[in-house]
């Protein structure tokens, strides 16, 4: 297989970065925080539906997890750089390998190497206000290990074609035509951010949100990887 994709390693560490993607709808700020620490939510879809919505609140470094059903879990991870907090949107397999870290969102939300979607973060220049004025954020997934595996492949051909042979080209390609991938979006309902002092930098304190999975989006990983074709004139 091609060299492990670098782009999960991202998840947790927010150690590149670059252009800040999310929509700008302003969040509402200085909302009140949530009486108990631990993280709230609510799920109103059945269990494996084809969408699946749910509504949660999650406090400073602390995570936030939910069962989505199709044997995946969202997890909102706290980033670990210290510009004002946030989390990184992952979703996950039940049981996580212990040899082998495995995570189903990096792999298919370009752009890759870089800031994206996934962060809710404070980070890379952005301060903790700024992230929460983006209040949507779109990403893709797989939903299998077997196709965490394959778009790794995929994609490190994209990012490093001098690496694939001609006779795995079209095998590629092929193989991105033919995965099909989850897609899903966070909307950030209200927020707290809290001033620094002495200093710090403000610190994204607790975020009350929506999300909306969605398990057949019709995308495929060639088309997340495909070029966008250019604005039309008007």
């Amino acid at each position: 297989m091609a060299l492990r994709f670098i782009g999960l390693a991202l998840a947790c560490t927010l150690t590149l970065g670059i252009g800040l993607r999310p929509s700008a709808a302003v969040a509402r700020q200085d909302q009140p925080p949530p009486a108990a620490s631990a993280p709230l939510s609510s799920s109103p879809s059945p269990p494996d539906s084809e969408e699946v919505r749910f509504t949660g609140e999650v406090v400073r470094e602390q995570p936030f997890t939910h069962d989505v059903g199709h044997n995946l879990t969202f997890r909102l991870t706290p980033a670990t750089a210290d510009e004002g907090g946030g989390w990184v949107i992952e979703m996950l397999p039940p049981v996580e390998p212990s040899d082998d870290p495995i995570e189903f969102s990096a792999i298919a939300t370009p752009p890759y190497h870089a800031y994206n979607d996934r962060y809710l973060a404070a980070a890379f220049g952005y301060s903790a206000k700024e992230a929460v004025q983006f209040t949507t954020r779109k990403f893709n997934f797989v939903q299998s290990v077997t196709d965490e595996h394959l778009a790794d492949e995929v994609v490190n051909a994209a990012l490093y074609p001098s690496t694939v042979g001609e006779a795995d080209k079209s095998r590629i390609a092929a193989e991105a035509a033919a995965l099909k991938l989850g897609s899903g979006q966070l909307r950030i309902l209200h927020s707290r951010v809290t001033q620094g002092k002495a200093g710090s930098p403000d610190t994204i304190a607790w975020v009350k949100f929506e999300v909306v999975l969605n398990f057949s989006s019709g995308l495929t990983l060639q088309q997340v990887l495909g070029p966008k074709p250019p604005p039309a004139r008007h």
